[in-house]
């Protein structure tokens, strides 16, 4: 494990990555950010393919998508159709253009997914790279769904002894309803200072802190534009807000990145705050070669609380990637209340902007490197795919055909 100091890695022999990225979510613009991120570090040892996913669900590649230029318009500029198929020789290819023309395949070794939210994030597209058999970064769908599902993810880190803020779960079919019920139930149990989110977006997207029912409605209308569920919870006053990252795959963690102290969280930060505001995510370290970083929410690193607190934050996170049986890099958002007394579990956040490099960079893992582990990590989960077996011969179609 990482701990601190500079490392020294083998690199990965994949020769060719896919990186998925863009994909039907509000966070789709994010998306693009931490993909051209990703794929400038990964073109130092590897053939880059984007894989990009436009908000209509069509695919598209081609080498003009390692420019974010090429998203000034729709569809981008320079991308060449692509569709993923399952049962084929080649999952990725370029249809014919033409009657005459011939299906053109678009090999990948692994695709790493860069999606955020809808479509990446929650496990929808990895569930289609299972079935054509592509190896990809992550643990499967069911661990991406419940570590997107702020409701499920916060049972299940329960379950394993970390705290988490008591929250009620809200379905739109309940809001649709009756709506004035729902207020006056949330409203009673959390009282005049509450936290409205949907369910399983990010990026503080359609987050909302509340004072007093006409507040708490209003946002719960926006929620359910933005989801099909909502939760609410309590506000947690006073609280100090660390974030902290976690690289690996169940039973082997890699490494766990620095802590950091998001500014301004006191009072809840927005997707404004969060990646268009005048500071500078990622930016030290960051380079050239990344275009810099998509977030600008300024950040103490390493946080400048007690130095327990932050040990504290490291053996709760990896305790969640366990109990969430995640692969790839997560960051855990926790907050600390009553001054160091308890320490709550906010949410992961599966498919982090930027890949959290920024916090991992100060343990002396470069992104570089970062992304070299995530190939790793998809080779090793691969491997352990394999090795379960799926299928297994059976008479029960034999008999019914010879009772015709």
């Amino acid at each position: 494990m990482v701990a601190g100091g500079s490392v020294s890695i083998p690199f990965c022999a994949v020769n060719r990555v896919g990186v998925l990225f863009g994909g039907p979510s509000v966070e789709h613009d994010v998306s693009i950010i931490t993909a051209q991120q990703l794929m400038a570090v990964l073109a130092e040892r590897h053939e880059v393919v984007p894989l990009y996913l436009a908000g209509d669900g069509r695919l598209w590649t081609g080498e003009a998508l390692t420019k974010v230029d090429a998203f000034a318009s729709q569809p981008p500029a320079g991308g060449h159709s692509v569709e993923l198929r399952i049962g084929g020789s080649a999952p990725f290819v370029e249809p014919a253009s033409g009657r005459l023309g011939k299906d053109r395949p678009v090999h990948v070794d692994v695709v790493i997914n860069a999606i955020h939210g809808t479509g990446g994030e929650d496990g929808t597209l990895l569930g289609a790279l299972e079935l054509a058999q592509v190896p990809y970064v992550g643990r499967g769908v069911a661990a991406a769904a419940v570590g997107m599902d702020k409701h499920l993810a916060k049972l299940v880190v329960k379950d394993a002894g970390i705290d988490v803020l008591d929250h009620e779960r809200i379905e739109r079919t309940e809001w649709e309803a009756d709506a004035d019920a729902v207020v006056a139930r949330a409203s009673a149990r959390f009282g005049g200072d509450a936290v409205v989110k949907p369910a399983t977006l990010g990026s503080s997207i359609g987050v909302a802190r509340c004072s007093g029912e006409e507040e708490l409605r209003e946002a719960l209308e926006l929620a359910f534009e933005l989801d099909r569920q909502a939760i609410v919870e309590p506000f947690a006053a006073g609280a100090v807000e660390l974030n902290v990252a976690v690289l690996g795959r169940p039973g082997d963690v890699v490494a766990v990145s620095e802590v950091e102290r998001p500014i301004g969280s006191e009072s809840g930060l927005s997707f404004e705050d969060k990646y268009m505001s005048a500071g500078g995510k990622g930016a030290k370290g960051a380079g050239d070669k990344t275009g810099g970083s998509m977030a600008a929410q300024d950040r103490v690193i390493p946080a400048d609380v007690d130095p327990a607190w932050r040990e504290a934050v490291k053996e709760r996170a990896v305790t969640a990637h366990h109990a969430l049986r995640l692969a790839g890099v997560t960051r855990f958002d926790f907050f600390v209340l009553d001054d160091g007394a308890r320490f709550v579990l906010n949410e992961p956040n599966t498919v982090p902007g930027s890949f959290a490099f920024y916090l991992f960079e100060p343990v002396g893992l470069p992104f570089h490197e970062l992304a070299e582990r995530l190939l790793e990590i998809a080779a090793a989960e691969s491997r352990e795919e394999r090795s379960t077996t799926r299928t297994f011969e059976s008479a029960l179609l034999s008999l019914h055909l010879d009772r015709r």
